[in-house]
């Protein structure tokens, strides 16, 4: 007999038991109004006190009979609740038993396919793993993974035609992600450029060499670079040549500098003479400031100038005579930089 069953049987019995509590409740009721009417219209006496005994105890009766049946109703309801909860514990745990037999059935079919039939039963999903796994590399831009997964799949499955299909997948996918690359770092290399950074432009070059050596682009870099240092040159010499015109000497002397890393011995014989003049015309011009700050007491601008010499023109004469005078000249540059005191 199932739970549903003996709960309902539980119940009925229940029920009957209420009614027959209130049955005993009503007939012990109806006693009592008796006995307290034979009271009043001067009945026996005896028979009076024995009705409304009686009547006492079937009440009393009916009610007891009444709250045990209010009390156990809900315990059954309980009861019945709490078994049924266990019967639906007992069933998941069935179930999961019944599944995990059914996974141990079939790791057991599986382990006593052999090699072939594994290989044919387990074709399809091989198959799409390999797929699923191309396209990640595809998707991390690792492409000499995608080959190699494309050329196990034509192996094992002899699908030339989806082979190829792939190898275009992948060919296309890793010329777009080049010329990224490419535009990305020849931009870089292209602000290098416009900058005068030979080194950073000869390191950028280098580096694209090494990555992308079969790129047009990147191929015609070293010429990039030697056109570039040629062109800044002439435009360094043009403008230095118009110095020179101008008797610009402190801007000669700058470009002179600049010019220094570009002209090769034979290009700086032909200006040696015009360079050498530059310099004098440099050394005559500090000098005469040198000259004149010390004739004007102003010690600081003198060291100042001095220093000048000594660092630009060391070899020449007045650079020997400015080094003999500098402690002096810093010794009194020093004391007129300290403020009186009261």
């Amino acid at each position: 007999m199932n739970l549903d069953r003996l709960a309902k049987k539980a119940k009925r019995i229940t029920m009957l038991g209420l009614i027959l509590g209130l049955v005993e409740l009503l007939g012990g009721l109806l006693l009592l109004a008796t006995a307290l009417t034979a009271a009043t219209s001067s009945g026996s006496a005896s028979n009076v006190a024995s009705t409304l005994i009686a009547g006492v105890v079937l009440a009393c009766t009916g009610l007891l009979t009444i709250s045990a049946s209010f009390v156990l109703l809900p315990l059954i309801d309980l009861r019945a609740l709490s078994k049924a909860e266990e019967n639906w514990h007992y069933e998941q745990l069935r179930g999961a038993a019944e599944s995990q037999r059914q996974i141990l059935e079939a790791i057991r079919d599986s382990t006593t396919l052999s090699d072939q039939a594994k290989q044919i039963a387990y074709r399809h999903k091989d198959r799409e793993a390999l797929r699923h796994a191309i396209r990640e590399d595809i998707e991390k831009n690792d492409y000499e993974a995608a080959y190699w997964l494309v050329a196990e799949m034509e192996r094992r499955f002899g699908n030339r035609a989806e082979a190829s299909q792939l190898r275009e997948l992948i060919d296309g996918s890793r010329k777009g992600f080049i010329e990224r690359e490419v535009r990305e770092s020849l931009d870089h290399f292209d602000q290098l450029l416009r900058r005068f950074d030979w080194s950073g432009c000869q390191r950028e070059m280098e580096q694209l060499l090494k990555l992308f050596g079969g790129h047009a682009d990147v191929q015609s870099l070293p010429q990039r670079i030697a056109q570039a240092k040629e062109s800044h040159k002439r435009e360094l010499l043009k403008e230095w040549m118009d110095a020179v015109q101008k008797d610009d000497v402190n801007r000669s002397v700058e470009l002179l500098k600049q010019l220094d890393q570009y002209l090769t011995p034979g290009e700086a014989e032909s200006y040696i003479e015009i360079a050498r003049d530059v310099f004098k015309k440099k050394l005559n011009q500090l000098s005469a400031q040198f000259s004149l700050h010390v004739t004007d007491k102003n010690w600081t601008d003198a060291s100042r100038i001095g220093q000048q010499i000594i660092d630009e023109f060391p070899n020449t004469l007045i650079a020997k005579q400015v080094r003999e005078r500098m402690p002096i000249l810093l010794e009194k540059a020093s004391t007129v930089s300290i403020p009186a005191t009261n």
